[in-house]
């Protein structure tokens, strides 16, 4: 299972930036906001979606992975797992 911080790494690396802050400015978001991003702190929809359109990944592989990764309620967890590897989550 990927976490959301592997996305993050993916598409540092297929840009070719090598800092947070670096991704974080191409975001146009804070670098503080994505080191709270990376440990699955804050994460909204509209930031999944973009990160999954330039990762061109489905919407819900992202936001499932995301909210697995927030969620601490072990059920619920389990059913965000599921939901991101139906939709491509390895």
């Amino acid at each position: 299972m990927r976490w959301f911080s592997d996305y993050i790494d993916e598409l540092k690396e297929n840009l070719g930036i090598t800092s947070d802050y670096g991704i974080a400015q191409h975001l146009g978001i804070a670098r503080q906001s994505m080191t709270k991003i990376r440990n699955g702190e804050v994460l909204n929809n509209e930031m999944c979606f973009k990160i999954a359109n330039e990762l061109k990944r489905h919407p819900l592989e992202i936001i499932a992975t995301a909210r697995a990764q927030k969620e601490k309620n072990n059920e619920f967890r389990a059913f965000w797992i599921k939901v991101a590897k139906e939709y491509g989550n390895k």
